[in-house]
């Protein structure tokens, strides 16, 4: 049996990212691992099922036009590499395709829990410095009282602020056409948050790196495989 110092000896990280990852570690982009590298192969990217009985299927050819159009809104709004980006959303394509677009660009990714109160909200923006917060009609009144530059609303309505907009009348304004910015793996694409349960949350930025570990943790603890559903 190997000890661990001989097995660490023996372990090739560079042939590990090139057997695993399109990028290399100076130059990677998380949404091309996620979305770009499986364009033109007609698969299914999303199957999703709402509370009240929708039913969606998204390719990956579908999400890469959608993200794209995002990230040009993105990037028309003045969203630089390295800003975050948060969304308020249930479990809707509209996330997935918020997520896609903001790592295309080089952004970072803040996600906000769904059931987090305007407070609680407030703290995370305020700490990550977010520039623009994607969410729905239903958790938009949260913001009221959060500073923030830009708002984009999925099914806005007509009751619009000055720094609002409608997620899809925007998005479907932009070109469908947008190339990944490149990083580095020690670039931050996350931006997470502690509970807070012993004082207030704090800021948890993830390096691009993680993403060996996030796929390597898909494939053997959760046993995913190429022909899963």
């Amino acid at each position: 049996m190997k000890t661990l110092e001989q097995a660490h000896q023996e372990f090739n990280y560079d042939q590990l990212v090139q057997e695993q990852l399109v990028g290399q570690p100076n130059a990677v982009n998380a949404y091309i691992e996620c979305c770009q590298r499986y364009v033109g192969l007609q698969k299914t990217a999303l199957i999703w099922e709402g509370k009240n009985g929708e039913s969606e299927q998204w390719s990956f050819e579908q999400l890469d036009v959608a993200s794209a159009q995002l990230a040009n809104y993105f990037k028309s709004s003045g969203i630089q590499v390295g800003d975050c980006i948060a969304g308020l959303l249930p479990r809707t394509p509209e996330l997935l395709i918020t997520i896609l677009a903001t790592w295309r660009i080089g952004a970072i990714y803040q996600p906000l829990f769904t059931a987090f109160e305007s407070k609680a909200i407030e703290h995370r923006v305020l700490t990550a410095n977010t520039k623009l917060i994607v969410t729905n009609a239903e958790q938009r009144p949260k913001l009221n009282h959060v500073e923030v530059k830009h708002i984009l609303t999925v099914n806005a309505g007509t009751n619009l602020t000055s720094n609002e907009a409608d997620f899809w009348q925007e998005a479907e304004q932009h070109s469908d056409q947008c190339e990944a910015v490149l990083r580095s793996f020690d670039d931050d694409f996350l931006m997470m948050f502690t509970s807070g349960t012993t004082g207030l949350a704090k800021s948890v930025p993830v390096p691009l790196k993680a993403v060996l570990a996030f796929k390597g943790y898909m494939q053997h603890a959760v046993d995913l495989r190429e022909d899963d559903s």
